[in-house]
């Protein structure tokens, strides 16, 4: 598609771009959350790893799935279905995206993993930490995919009422 004269990238390519940024951003404070001991059953790179029944010395495995699927799959994924969610800006389907994904780890993921609808076998605060992480990604998410848009302006409202 050209736009007075210059290349734009596909919405595909863009929330890619995007979830990269997201994921990068998460990937550092799930980080610094297991740096200070906080919640370390929560480890997503390991869980990961135990969903597909592979040893957790995998850990660059691990990584490079949370990365791809972070990436090119929930990224590519949200520019198909953000226009679809009805919110009046880009960051704000971005937050409703991270929660609707946040759902589908509690009853799909975590389940899957062993650790229980909302991840209850692994802590009471499991459900409420990773809707923060999920929050965080989904905002970041559609902040960058709205900053990557005509306009570069995530606020945009973009929808019409």
């Amino acid at each position: 598609m050209r736009h007075g004269g210059v290349q734009l990238m596909s919405d595909v390519i863009k929330g890619t771009v995007a979830g990269g940024v997201a994921t990068a951003v998460l990937s550092v404070v799930m980080l610094l959350i297991g740096a200070t001991g906080f919640e370390p059953q929560l480890e997503l790179t390991r869980m990961l790893l135990t969903l597909l029944d592979e040893p957790t010395s995998q850990y660059a495995l691990g990584w490079a799935l949370h990365i791809i699927i972070g990436s090119v799959v929930l990224g590519g994924f949200f520019s198909y279905i953000e226009p679809r969610l009805g919110a009046d800006t880009h960051t704000k389907s971005g937050v409703l995206y991270g929660i609707v994904s946040w759902l589908v780890v509690m009853l799909v993921f975590l389940p899957a993993a062993g650790a229980g609808y909302f991840g209850f076998q692994l802590s009471v605060f499991a459900p409420l930490v990773t809707l923060a992480l999920h929050v965080l990604y989904g905002g970041v998410l559609g902040w960058t995919y709205g900053k990557l848009a005509p306009t570069r302006n995530p606020f945009t409202k973009h929808h019409p009422a």
